[in-house]
């Protein structure tokens, strides 16, 4: 089982490591899997720092992730309640829906498979595998019939009847592609805001359920900001006592003792501004126009926006943060287990468990730390170059007796 934290460092980048890659052994229930879960979590002293989990849709995860839950609402709150604690992987979602839908001309895409050919990218276990497939080998549709007419052995070219069935799953499918590359927090996003919720939702639901689900995710904003208000005020905030306030003798005092000491006109400052009524930075944040395409720049990040803004919303921004850093699918984990099919080799699989999580974790931090994207090709020939250039360098230096 692989385990990757995901969060927005203090630079507002986003990170994403593998924390660990363990073996579990048989029975691999619910139980098994919180455990394991667990125990890692508090290897990395993070226990009381997570805010979501991303899974698959496995029963014995969803049993996991419920046992989590059970744990750690024994030692602190989650957040709305622990209704965000639990996210399903969307790619997963979509695969399944996607799959239904191929069953049906899956004897249509199994004759585009041409051996030898490059249209054969179809993949069973990724749906969008299949959806590039189809919608290349529909530009190539005069090419089969011409294929056809030129090559008397070739005899499965697609009937038009098929044609037509993969041209409109590939339009359905070009649906859920579009939205594997779009699913974001819109909301805090502020090229979108509300605005894309009021507008996909309908095109989604009947307007009834569209309404509801409208209404519900603002309940669900709503009572998120209200959660980090609370947070931030328990923090510690200076608040004037009952006894005192603004104008009274002992705050008379204070601004006689600091008149030429500037360093507690902050506190000051919030003695002061208590008493204002003020619109909460959510309404704020979502009341503002939305940034317009004229006004979005060439490379714009959601997270550097809100670095830039985060002095406006102190709170919000927490919440964007917190937000921001959920992966709404678990591929990153499953990615590893395509890595570690580098590791473990036929030369390699007698490895033992913890050597084989020693590998992955430290090679993917000590990636990250040295900020190497994939593996560097060094060139034998200038590498040998090299390798004269400095042993002539060195003889040189030794015979002239120095430098």
């Amino acid at each position: 089982m692989v385990i990757t934290g995901h969060w927005i460092d203090s630079c507002w980048n986003l990170q994403k490591r593998v924390l660990s890659f363990i073996n579990i052994p048989p029975p691999r229930g619910g139980l098994q899997i919180s455990d394991a879960i667990f125990k890692c979590m508090k290897e990395w002293g993070i226990e009381n720092k997570v805010f979501t989990i991303t899974v698959d849709n496995a029963s014995s995860n969803d049993l996991a992730i419920q046992y989590m839950k059970d744990t750690i609402q024994r030692s602190r709150t989650l957040a709305c309640e622990g209704n965000l604690f639990h996210v399903c992987c969307c790619a997963h979602i979509l695969n399944l829906c996607v799959q239904d839908g191929l069953r049906e001309i899956e004897e249509s895409v199994q004759q585009l498979q041409l051996k030898d050919k490059k249209l054969i990218r179809d993949c069973k276990t990724r749906w969008n595998s299949t959806f590039e497939m189809l919608s290349c080998a529909l530009k190539f549709k005069e090419a089969f019939k011409m294929f056809k007419e030129r090559d008397p052995f070739y005899g499965c070219c697609p009937q038009e009847e098929e044609w037509d069935k993969a041209q409109k799953i590939c339009s359905l499918l070009e649906a859920f592609w579009t939205a594997t590359h779009i699913i974001s927090a819109a909301v805090l996003d502020p090229t979108k805001k509300m605005l894309a919720v009021e507008f996909c939702f309908p095109k989604l639901y009947s307007e009834l359920d569209a309404s509801k689900y409208i209404s519900k995710v603002k309940e669900i904003i709503n009572s998120l900001y209200e959660e980090y208000v609370v947070e931030e005020t328990n923090k510690g905030a200076p608040h004037l006592p009952e006894s005192e306030s603004f104008g009274s003798s002992s705050a008379r005092r204070s601004q006689q003792n600091s008149v030429y000491n500037w360093d507690d006109f902050d506190e000051y400052c919030a003695k002061v501004e208590t008493s204002e009524t003020k619109r909460s930075e959510l309404v704020d944040h979502l009341e503002k126009g939305r940034l317009k395409k004229n006004e979005i720049p060439k490379i714009f990040s959601c997270l550097e926006w809100w670095r830039m803004n985060r002095m406006q919303y102190p709170i919000l921004s927490k919440i964007a943060a917190d937000i921001l850093a959920i992966p709404v699918s678990s591929m990153a984990s499953k990615a590893t287990f395509s890595a570690g099919t580098r590791v473990i080799d036929s030369y390699r699989s007698s490895l033992s468990p913890d050597t084989v999580q020693t590998l992955l974790c430290g090679g993917d931090w000590l990636r990250h730390i040295h900020g190497l994207k994939k593996k560097t090709k060094y060139l034998p020939l200038k590498v040998s170059k090299i390798s004269v250039l400095c042993l002539s360098l060195i003889r040189r230096a030794i015979g002239s007796g120095g430098p």
